[in-house]
């Protein structure tokens, strides 16, 4: 039997005659997979379709037969014009698709051995259709379509058994809490406890004025891909293991056309090799409490869970990988997208403004609220329903909370956890005071009072099975002396790894612990059983947590909190940490000699001096206010000569001007320990920033008004109001933008040029701008606040209006003649 005749028996599939003709006219028309692709993208430019990868072609050549015709047709199209059947022009005119009754190509023929009622394909040869001049183009396009449409009607294979043992596997893996040695019982379900929260949706490029809706939109299919955004403890892995672990056990029960849910960390999924594989074996360390090795196998996530589904894949944990890893991290996810059947939802905290710009455009974003009022009541009555009177023991609760100052605290999830945990263990008792003696007394318990655990015959046995095998005396000596100094500095391990793991500087539990004495084996034991032992001791502590076999701090907060531990451990280490955190920011603008010393968050912009280290580093984010604030809290506890840091909240108060008064008032508000004095000195500095009458620039007025806003202030209100009505006052230039040539010499001596004025009222007006469009767009803020800000928006515009490249453009047509300073300082056009 012939190649031919074969593809066209009627035992031949759908996707077989598919495959066969496109792999019969690629072979025909001379050109390789590559060129076919880059010809094809160019015509679907020309024709707004999305494009198609080589991956997808390879498909294609096997017989899926792929959602979007225009894509076949564009191939097919190609290789026909090389073929010498359709010229370049008429494969280039976008063609309709008759479907109609009556309008359309003839209906293909039954087979022998179907009915009228199954799916059939043409049994015409691939590619040949009669016809010549204007409608030949169509004839073609017809018989392809009418194809690939009796391709797409045939019923799919069966379910795949595979997808029923994952469904099983992570509906068991993800109904449990994900920290369950710090948050509730072993036996607990997460649903137990869980308190829904809402979501709201911003709109890339304009006003976040959406409404707060329920969390589980942000899964829904008519949102497509999104991003999930809140701060540290906001309740984002908990939401994604709630949904997965619903979804997993409904499609277990009863298979739906539902999107497959698949939980994975970011630092997995950022793996290099094809997607597919990398979400296999991502998938794999998700489950492998659950699954045998090997059970997910990358053919299972290449292909669609059903039909008519996708996967979904939850990314958590974007913001624990590099920034530079993120980006690729999100190109690579924008590309599965495209060419294979994934959606994603990617969580994070607040990421610096360049990298969620970043994100895929078609995208959603969502950021998730902190608890209501109402929220934590039902929070805590879920998590004391063993206490006798339940109902008085929130109500001391909520008195306690108040009493400490830990209410507004207490709104996010993961502090709210932890209170409810301490309560509970000693109901009645008061608080702790702050947010770091919460972890320090909460970590204490989990390592010194975790009586159930059995931590101390743990560690026991494990130095007994390390110990066994040697019974020479120096050998067992030694090995029993260095698993018992191990056992002894296990807290300062936990430190150490937190501190390598936080700034990137390790990626796995070897790399973390290569550069710590502990890392060194007695001599008896080789590297890896000495690094089995210590992972052993480690995690019997209940500090951390086993991830797909690897270590890993239960949240970012608590390996912040161990790291700042480990960076305030000696007189010498607490020296530095205020010097680079608080000290080194005070910095004198580059207008001198005429300007006083100021304080700054972001020191990179000050002097270029800061590039070789001199100010410590180089930007304060929000990511970093947290560790800032566990670091400035055990610095104050230790005391010391020199390390009074409540002196230092009050100088940055009340002369650190708009990003002093910033930083001493978001420390206040994230719990850490600043005097009320210094609180209050910091308010009235923003308000002063805000609503002075003196030139200011408009970024820095924008961020006092912000951060009285964001802690329910209400000059801030007035101040956008006043800049609504005033717009004037936005119009200053910023002298941070002052040219590099006059930061090395004053302006007596190399006056400054027309032309550089205009380029710094354009970069100060450029970053106002941003400043208000992330107001706008920001619903961490009060929607008063961001409808304020879209009314300042709208005035500044008015001001500043398309006059400012006109005015550019005259400095720079006038002479340049006799000032060396022109000549050398002028950027290119």
């Amino acid at each position: 039997m012939t190649q031919e005749s074969a593809e066209e028996s009627p035992a031949a599939s759908g996707q077989g005659v598919l495959g066969a003709g496109l792999r019969r006219l690629l072979a025909e028309s001379g050109l390789d997979k590559g060129i076919v692709v880059a010809r094809a993208n160019r015509l679907l430019d020309d024709w707004g379709v999305r494009r198609v990868s080589a991956p997808r072609f390879t498909e294609r050549l096997s017989g899926q037969p792929g959602s979007n015709f225009a894509q076949l047709w564009a191939l097919v199209a190609v290789m026909l014009v090389a073929r010498g059947d359709l010229t370049q022009a008429e494969a280039a005119v976008p063609l309709r698709i008759r479907t109609t009754a009556g309008d359309g190509p003839p209906a293909p023929r039954a087979r022998a051995g179907q009915t009228g009622d199954q799916p059939s394909v043409p049994r015409a040869r691939a590619g040949r259709t009669s016809g010549a001049g204007p409608g030949r183009a169509q004839g073609h396009c017809d018989y392809w379509y009418v194809l690939w449409e009796s391709v797409r009607e045939e019923p799919g294979p069966g379910p795949d058994r595979r997808l029923g043992v994952y469904l099983d596997a992570a509906a068991r893996a993800h109904c449990g809490h994900a920290y369950p040695d710090l948050f509730s019982d072993d036996s607990a379900l997460i649903a137990d406890t869980y308190v829904p929260q809402l979501v709201v949706a911003t709109a890339r490029g304009r006003e976040g004025t959406g409404k707060p809706g329920p969390a589980a939109k942000v899964f829904a299919a008519v949102c497509g891909s999104s991003l999930l955004v809140a701060g540290s403890g906001g309740g984002k892995s908990t939401l994604m293991r709630i949904h997965a672990a619903e979804t997993a056990a409904q499609l277990a029960d009863r298979r739906s056309g539902k999107d497959v849910p698949v939980l994975v960390r970011a630092v997995k999924l950022a793996a290099r090799g094809p997607f597919a594989h990398v979400l296999a074996a991502a998938a794999s360390d998700a489950l492998a409490d659950q699954l045998a090795p090997g059970a997910l196998i990358a053919d299972l996530f290449r292909r669609r869970p059903s039909p008519k589904a996708n996967w979904l894949v939850l990314v958590d944990g974007l913001d624990e990988i590099p920034a530079r890893a993120r980006t690729t991290l999100l190109r690579t996810l924008a590309a599965a997208e495209q060419e294979g059947p994934y959606r994603f939802v990617v969580s994070t905290r607040p990421l610096p403004r360049d990298e969620l710009e970043a994100m895929p455009p078609a995208w959603a974003r969502f950021d998730l609220l902190p608890f209501t009022a109402e929220d934590l009541h039902g929070y805590a009555r879920a998590r004391f329903a063993d206490l006798t009177d339940r109902d008085g023991h929130v109500e001391r609760f909520s008195a306690l909370l108040a009493e400490s100052g830990l209410a507004e605290l207490a709104r996010t999830p993961l502090m709210a956890a932890l209170l409810c945990r301490l309560y509970a263990q000693t109901p009645g008792q008061r608080l702790p005071n702050g947010r770091t003696a919460v972890y320090r007394e909460f970590v204490d318990r989990v390592y010194n009072q975790n009586t159930h655990k059995d931590v101390i015959e743990s560690h026991q046995r494990a130095i007994e099975a390390l110990v066994r095998p040697f019974q020479h005396v120096p050998d067992r000596d030694a090995v029993i002396s260095a698993a018992s100094t191990a056992r002894n500095e296990l807290l300062d391990l936990v430190g150490h790894l937190a501190f390598q793991l936080l700034y990137a500087r390790a990626g796995t539990f070897a790399e973390a612990v290569a550069d710590h004495p502990l890392s060194c084996p007695p001599s008896p034991l080789s590297a890896r059983e000495w690094h089995a032992f210590l992972r052993e001791m480690l995690s019997a502590t209940g500090l951390l947590t086993a991830q797909g076999g690897e270590l890993a701090f239960p949240h970012r907060t608590f390996m912040e909190y161990h790291a700042a531990r480990c960076a305030t451990r000696t007189r010498t280490e607490r020296a530095w940490e205020l010097w680079h955190l608080l000290d080194s920011r005070w910095v004198r603008p580059p207008t001198w000699p005429f300007t006083r010393k100021t304080w700054s968050m972001s020191v990179m912009k000050v002097n270029f001096l800061s590039i070789l280290g001199f100010y410590g580093l180089p930007t304060l984010t929000h990511a970093d206010m947290s560790y800032a604030g566990f670091v400035l809290d055990l610095v104050d506890a230790h005391g010391g000569p020199g390390a009074n840091v409540r002196i230092r909240y009050l100088r940055i108060a009340t002369r650190g001007g708009g990003e002093g008064g910033t930083f001493v008032t978001l420390q206040a508000a994230l719990g850490t320990l600043v005097p009320a004095q210094a609180a209050d000195a910091a308010r009235a500095t923003l308000a002063r920033v805000a609503l002075s009458g003196r030139r200011i620039s408009g970024e820095q007025r924008l961020l006092a008004a912000e951060t009285l806003c964001r802690v329910g202030d209400e000059r801030g209100l007035e101040a956008l109001r006043a800049m609504a009505e005033d717009p004037q006052q936005l119009d200053v230039i910023d002298q941070w933008h002052t040219p590099f040539r006059l930061q090395a010499m004053p302006y007596i001596f190399a006056p400054i040029t027309p032309y550089e004025v205009e380029i710094m009222r354009r970069d100060s007006r450029r970053d106002t701008e941003s400043k208000l469009e992330a107001m706008m767009r920001d619903p961490t803020l009060p929607e008063m606040a961001r409808g304020e800000a879209g009314r300042v928006r709208v005035a500044f515009g008015t001001i500043i209006g398309d006059r400012a490249g006109a005015r550019v453009g005259q400095a720079k047509s006038r002479p340049n003649r006799g000032r060396w300073w022109r000549k050398r300082g002028r950027p290119a056009s």
